[in-house]
Formats: structure tokens, C-alpha cells, sequence
């Protein structure tokens, strides 16, 4: 569709060109030797608790303990503390646990802020070489033939931070403030905390290979 929608306006503007010239048909056999490219533009933001708060009825109000804080639990599922949120607000938090087998929890925590960026784009481009990053020869890595289709991703020029936070922490717990089953009581430890607000220049493309 794409290709024939192609033909169709080169033959439109010709035909505009020109008060002599006349639209012709093209046949199956002409059409064939017309290849055509498509792509994807994309701009946009991301943004996680711009305004602080959670986006329901506020559980401060019924628990009894400050807004703009998360709450503490003892094994009986009570409210025994509380935690400050860095002002005011209580991002997102994800803790992830690498196997069943594992004691602890990764985890990235309250994260929020935004982010925006324009001009990250997405086609398809086929490659004749490629270069293998794990093979070194006479001083620099080896090129091999691969005659592959590959997705490329073009990376944005510039993108914008508002505010953009998070901490990377280990914890006993992937929710926060529970306990574990045996009663031992919910310990987190932060590793480093990340806060960007400003623009970043990024550049250069990634290239994503089919793999069989």
C-alpha cells in the first residue's frame, strides 16, 4: 500500500509538470522494480507522580500519620511508623527478586519527575557488514558479512529531565515496610540516589539484530 500510494504521487507531480504529459498505468512487471521505505518520527514525555500524591482518596487521612509519607508495618499488618518522603512526595517503586532462591530485593525507589524527548526514530535498514565486538584483529574489531534486516533506532538529540529522580536500594522486602512471614522486620538499604533536571545530548543510533 505504502509503495503504490509511493507510484501514485511521483505520477501526480509529473503529471503536474507538465500539460502534455498524460497519466499512464503501471503494470505488475514496472511495479515490481519500485521499491519503497517507511519510518517512524516520535516525540513525547514520561512523566511518574508529576504532582505528588497517589491518585486516589489519600490513606494518610484514615491511618493517622503525615502526608507525604509511606507507612511502616509490624506482622500483624498495624501501622507502626512512618517515613518521610523526600518533599513531600512518594514516588514510584519497583523491586525486583532474581530467582525464588534469592533473599533480598533490588530495587528502584522512589522514583519520580519527568522526561521528554523529540526525534527518536524507528525504521528498518538491511546491512551488509557488521561489526563483531568480540573478535580483535590488527587493532581493531573484525568485520563480518551478515546481510541482515535489522530494526534501527535512531537516538533523540536532546533529552529534557524535570525534576527526574530515583534511588537504587537493596531490600529483605519488595513491598515496602512489611515485614517478612517470620516476623523479621522490613530492612532497606540505599545504595545511591540519582536526580537529574536539565537537557542531555545523546546521538548515534542502536541497532537491534534478528536473533534465530
Amino acid at each position: 500500500m505504502i509503495v503504490r500510494r509511493l507510484v501514485f504521487s511521483i505520477s501526480t507531480l509529473v503529471a503536474a509538470s507538465s500539460t502534455f504529459a498524460e497519466m499512464q498505468a503501471i503494470d505488475d512487471m514496472d511495479l515490481s522494480e519500485i521499491s519503497g521505505k517507511g519510518g517512524v518520527y516520535l516525540s513525547g514525555e514520561f512523566a511518574i507522580n508529576k504532582n505528588g500524591g497517589p491518585l486516589w482518596d489519600d490513606p494518610n487521612e484514615v491511618a493517622g500519620f503525615p502526608t507525604g509519607s509511606r507507612p511502616i508495618f509490624d506482622t500483624a499488618g498495624n501501622i507502626v511508623g512512618s517515613e518521610e518522603c523526600e518533599n513531600g512526595i512518594c514516588g514510584l517503586r519497583l523491586a525486583i527478586k532474581l530467582n525464588e532462591n534469592s533473599e533480598g530485593w533490588y530495587v528502584l525507589d522512589d522514583i519520580s519527575g519527568g522526561l521528554s524527548f523529540e526525534g527518536l526514530t524507528l525504521q528498518t535498514e538491511t546491512l551488509q557488514t557488521a561489526t563483531n565486538y568480540d573478535v580483535w584483529v590488527d587493532g581493531d574489531f573484525q568485520q563480518e558479512e551478515v546481510d541482515d534486516e535489522v530494526l534501527k533506532i535512531g537516538l533523540p538529540g536532546t533529552i529534557t529531565f524535570n525534576d527526574f529522580k530515583f534511588k537504587f536500594a537493596v531490600a529483605n522486602n519488595g513491598e515496602f515496610g512489611v515485614p517478612l512471614e517470620d516476623g523479621t522486620a522490613f530492612r532497606q538499604t540505599e545504595i545511591f540516589g540519582v536526580q537529574l533536571d536539565g537537557d542531555i545530548t545523546v546521538g548515534g543510533n542502536l541497532l537491534l539484530f534478528p536473533v534465530d
